[in-house]
């Protein structure tokens, strides 16, 4: 039980990790201003090809490429939308608080609004993950699971020490 939670909190690590720096980049700062210019394939600017940087080493067919770079594409205006969502909410709970307002069922409303839209992008992350994994080869997806080990124990080394 305890590995099946291990690798569950290495796949959510990891996909969150290699599907939000996209749209990161792409936004304002988290408090304030419009997603400028995140619409379909131009979240995925900075990357090659719109590949995540899990899996350049990999060693993909353009065949591979092209139906993972699809499979992202599919998806990015509906992360985008997710992540506007979360963000907005907490944008109005941040302008609540700087005017010194509180409104129980105006912030029980808003902090639901972020959940749901956190909940419904990690859905999103895992079924791209688990289509992106059937599209590798067995011999491709032990070395993203390699590659995603070696993430995970750096950034354990990291995190060694502070607290949680």
């Amino acid at each position: 039980m305890k590995t099946l939670n291990r690798t569950l909190a290495v796949f959510l690590a990891a996909s969150s990790i290699a599907l939000a720096v996209p749209l990161a980049a792409q936004a304002s700062p988290m408090m304030g201003g419009e997603m400028e210019g995140c619409r379909g394939s131009q979240s995925m600017k900075g990357q090659r090809d719109g590949m995540p940087r899990m899996m350049k080493g990999l060693n993909l067919t353009a065949e591979q490429e092209a139906r993972i770079t699809e499979l992202r594409k599919q998806d990015a205006d509906l992360m985008a939308e997710k992540f506007k969502a979360m963000r907005d909410s907490r944008t109005q709970l941040h302008e609540m608080q700087k005017k010194g307002e509180y409104d129980e069922a105006k912030v029980k409303a808003l902090t639901e609004q972020g959940a749901l839209a956190m909940a419904e992008m990690g859905q999103l992350r895992a079924r791209q993950h688990h289509q992106m994994m059937d599209i590798l080869t067995p011999e491709q997806r032990q070395a993203f699971e390699a590659q995603r080990e070696k993430m995970m124990q750096r950034w354990e080394k990291k995190r060694a020490g502070k607290p949680a």
